[in-house]
């Protein structure tokens, strides 16, 4: 049966189904996966992304999920990890392990703020719980800027979303992260992901990136795949049905076409933030014979 949920799930699209059947495995280099990486992610009529070019070092990764793993267990030493209520829920499974919080606002940031050089922050880019990107985005980078805040902006709904317009060239901003899991059913189990930094990370991830002992498959996967799907793809696919999804689900449209915004009906999808109930209408969206 059909329904609505509370997580996030990628779209089961037929065509990006067969893509994936008729995927035939070749080496990727990181130099030609990091290249393909970083022209599909600035080849979008709907979205923007300036001073990627700041970030020169790329490494291959598992998702988007290592690259929080190791931000987290580099700062997590000296520094308390903060994020923001609402964001992606993986965040705090970790969280019950480190010295961790969440901020609702720039006012709470400010408030939690212990002195310069004592926090780290993720985000989401479009913000996970909106669909869309944070009101607070800019302020909050200015405030990491000048309390010596390393930020990781996360990008894992870039290749579902629209009307965001990113300038990574803020100084607190260290780490980009991106994934194909939620743009391309079937990729969500080969964690295609990528990581972007503007020094020698010198961690788990750059070392095996060294040794070329990267998920080849999954190198070969994304390449397959971005070089045959832009990043607004799935808008443009799927936008006149998720508008008609909507308006029947009683759904506030959002600028990621895998999320609507409800109402009191909807409480029960609440994800910390009061009133906002971001739900989840993939099923909706997807081909049935698959």
């Amino acid at each position: 049966m059909t329904k609505a949920v509370r997580g996030a799930r990628p779209i089961k699209n037929l065509a990006v189904k067969q893509h994936y059947d008729n995927h035939v495995y070749r080496n990727v280099s990181l130099d030609e996966y990091s290249e393909v990486w970083r022209n599909w992610l600035e080849y979008s009529d709907t979205k923007t992304i300036n001073g990627l070019d700041e970030f020169g070092i790329a490494d291959y990764t598992q998702g988007t999920s290592q690259t929080f793993d190791h931000f987290i267990l580099k700062h997590s030493v000296t520094r308390q990890i903060i994020c923001l209520t609402g964001d992606f829920q993986y965040h705090a499974c970790l969280g019950k392990h480190i010295n961790f919080t969440y901020v609702t606002n720039c006012d709470d940031l400010v408030n939690k703020i212990q002195g310069k050089g004592l926090h780290a922050l993720l985000i989401s880019m479009p913000f996970s719980d909106y669909g869309c990107m944070h009101p607070e985005f800019n302020d909050i980078l200015n405030i990491c800027a000048i309390n010596d805040i390393p930020v990781c902006v996360d990008l894992a709904y870039w290749g579902i979303s629209k009307n965001i317009h990113l300038d990574v060239t803020y100084p607190a901003i260290q780490e980009i992260t991106c994934s194909l899991s939620k743009p391309f059913y079937t990729l969500e189990n080969h964690r295609v992901g990528i990581r972007f930094t503007k020094s020698y990370a010198d961690d788990g991830i750059s070392m095996l990136n060294e040794v070329d002992m990267q998920n080849k498959y999954s190198m070969s996967l994304g390449v397959h795949f971005m070089k045959s799907f832009s990043p607004d793809w799935n808008w443009e696919t799927h936008q006149e049905n998720y508008e008609k999804i909507c308006e029947q689900k009683n759904l506030v449209y959002t600028d990621t076409v895998i999320f609507g915004l409800g109402g009191e009906e909807y409480k029960h999808f609440n994800r910390g933030i009061p009133d906002n109930n971001r739900v989840c209408v993939s099923e909706y969206l997807g081909d049935t014979d698959i």
